[in-house]
């Protein structure tokens, strides 16, 4: 067993595959377009709004439907049951958000020029560890804007949790929410460094094993 973890802690110093470098460079594409697209779509319609009022959430900012007038109109009818407006400054996220995709990616180019077996497995555990950590931040935001009603406001209704994926009925409004192509953008940039990440630990855990099979396999016992 020693043998067989030595082996393995030995092959996650040694140099990538040269195959695996031009697939992480490769995966650069998919984490910049993800940034400059939505990463979600929330609908809204309802009998009074017939072309319905529409959100779109990118990584640094928000943006209403029909050249940005949604968002007053959002803000209008929140206003009635005691909702916080939407405002890009409420959402702080969106602050720290494109810059810490920036620091992925500059790692993920140092990773693929220099690093080793280690520093792929470090970069995709931070890329996993970013992704559901903003995830939750948006979830919790959404909730936040669902519990936190005006005691005040001319139409009290329950807290709830708005619409994140999928859909959501509220009096008369019909809310639809679903990712957007950034989110699929920047999904198939985590899984593709995963994918090269698993295939490394899964090959150097078979060369360990190999390894300590040929040197005997197990250590001998102590006298």
């Amino acid at each position: 067993m020693k043998r067989a973890l030595d082996g393995f802690y030995a092959f996650m110093d040694e140099p990538l595959y040269l195959g695996s470098r031009p697939i992480l460079f490769l995966l650069m594409v998919p984490l910049v377009i993800g940034l400059v697209q939505p990463l979600w779509h929330i609908e809204m319609s309802a009998p009074q709004y017939p072309k319905g009022l529409s959100l779109q959430v990118y990584s640094y900012t928000l943006v209403g439907g029909h050249g940005g007038a949604d968002i007053k109109e959002i803000n209008i009818l929140n206003h009635y049951i005691g909702m916080q407006k939407l405002e890009r400054s409420m959402f702080t996220e969106l602050d720290w958000m494109p810059f810490g995709f920036g620091a992925l990616g500059l790692l993920l180019v140092r990773v693929a020029a220099l690093g080793n077996v280690r520093a792929l497995v470090d970069l995709a555990v931070l890329i996993a560890y970013f992704g559901g950590f903003s995830l939750f931040r948006f979830g919790h935001k959404m909730w936040a804007y669902g519990h936190d009603l005006s005691p005040d406001a001319p139409i009290q209704v329950a807290p709830f949790m708005p619409a994140i994926w999928g859909h959501k009925q509220i009096g008369n409004f019909a809310t639809h929410a679903y990712p957007g192509t950034g989110t699929y953008w920047l999904t198939v940039f985590a899984v593709g460094v995963l994918l090269v990440a698993a295939y490394h630990l899964v090959l150097g855990r078979l060369r360990a094993r190999r390894a300590a099979a040929a040197t005997g396999g197990s250590e001998p016992a102590a006298s």
